[in-house]
């Protein structure tokens, strides 16, 4: 009998750190996603609000344009993606187009995740010109 309790002992014992090693690294799997896209998140948003918008396209601009649209699409919520591939769509028919739903979409999300309270209205711009 108190060969048959150490066994039990030793089973539970081992499928509990089993059991706890599972959700350990479930846990950070998800930690290390959640960083992951909000790294990403933050960095398009930063560059759509520093570089790209309300600024003369240059070549430059363009590719980081480009590489935003490509890791929103692979990083953002649905929301976004739909918002990247819509003004993917009119920068490529020569639309006119406007960043302030994506930039504000993205605002809204990210401040969300990072449990910060949500702002009402759209971004404000301040812009300096060089004379």
């Amino acid at each position: 009998m108190e060969y048959l309790t150490v066994m039990i002992t030793m089973f539970l014992a081992m499928l509990g750190w089993i059991v706890g090693y599972y959700f350990t690294n479930k846990i950070a799997k998800i930690s290390k996603r959640r960083d992951l896209v909000i790294e990403h998140l933050i960095s398009a948003y930063r560059v759509l609000t520093h570089d790209i918008a309300n600024r003369v396209p240059t070549p430059e601009t363009n590719k980081k344009l480009e590489n935003i649209l490509s890791n929103m699409q692979l990083f953002g919520s649905l929301g976004q993606i739909g918002f990247a591939k819509s003004l993917a769509d009119d920068v490529a028919s020569g639309k006119g187009f406007d960043l302030d739903p994506l930039i504000q979409n993205l605002r809204d999300d990210l401040r969300k995740e990072l449990g910060l309270k949500k702002v009402m209205g759209s971004v404000r711009w301040l812009r300096f010109h060089e004379n």
